[in-house]
């Protein structure tokens, strides 16, 4: 699973380099705001405790698991090079199939970007620890609190859990933990872009509540009126609620989901 939603465009901030909306507008603050909050801040004011330790059965034996929340500069060097290298087994093919190919200098750059977040999920040693540096890594969401045609919102840019580990339910965890992320900064919706020849992230994904965005790239229409797909899709999930208060679309859990 994975995003082309590129940092070029991103200030240090998280904001659009070109702003869609007045730089004095209420939810530009908010991203500001957020983005420059300490690590501390982030984790007691928008992360559910909740959801961060759990335990799934495997084979008939219960596992522990843990996610902890990173700024990218307060990211391990090792937890980094686990996070790249795990996205270069899973994604690097896909990548080299669209227009942007892969490029492991500028990956690295963008997963380095100051407002870049990660929710890194590691198994718990023992069933009590739950430092990352004792634990075993498993997978990990990366996201930022941005702006996206002028809209506030929470963008996954990477989603991938090790194969060892996939078909248990661990990306709809990470994913369950950064959308409530971004209902508690306030943004608008979740955002996301899958590829094309990912079918199962795809479905996965819809399952969850995402649909195609209004800026999803349609397909082209070659002259000799072959039409072309995108090699990716762009999907959305609005937060809101209903008159009575509770959140639109619920989703069921999957036990089958296609986690990468």
């Amino acid at each position: 699973m994975s995003s082309l939603s590129s940092h070029d465009s991103v200030s240090l901030d998280g904001t659009s380099k070109t702003p869609h909306k007045d730089p004095t507008d209420s939810s530009t603050n908010l991203i500001v705001q957020t983005n420059s909050l300490s690590l501390d801040d982030l984790k007691s004011r928008f992360l559910d405790s909740s959801l961060l330790t759990f335990a799934t059965k495997t084979s008939g034996t219960m596992q522990s698991y843990n996610i902890e929340l990173f700024k990218s500069s307060s990211l391990p060097s090792e937890v980094f090079d686990n996070c790249f290298d795990l996205l270069e087994a899973n994604m690097s093919a896909a990548y080299k199939a669209t227009s942007r190919g892969w490029n492991p200098r500028k990956k690295k750059e963008e997963m380095k970007h100051p407002a870049m977040r990660y929710l890194v999920l590691t198994t718990i040693p023992g069933g009590n620890d739950k430092t990352v540096g004792g634990a075993g890594f498993v997978g990990f969401l990366e996201f930022m609190i941005t702006e996206e045609e002028g809209s506030d919102v929470i963008y996954t840019y990477e989603l991938d859990i090790l194969p060892a580990y996939q078909k248990l339910g661990l990306g709809k965890r990470l994913l369950d933990v950064a959308e409530e992320f971004g209902r508690r900064v306030g943004v608008e919706k979740a955002m996301l872009t899958v590829f094309d020849s990912n079918k199962g992230a795809r479905r996965f994904y819809e399952r969850e509540g995402y649909d195609l965005d209004e800026i999803s790239p349609d397909p082209k229409v070659l002259r000799n009126g072959t039409i072309k797909p995108s090699t990716y899709h762009i999907l959305s999930k609005a937060f809101w609620t209903d008159e009575s208060g509770e959140e639109d679309g619920d989703e069921s859990e999957d036990e089958g989901e296609d986690d990468d």
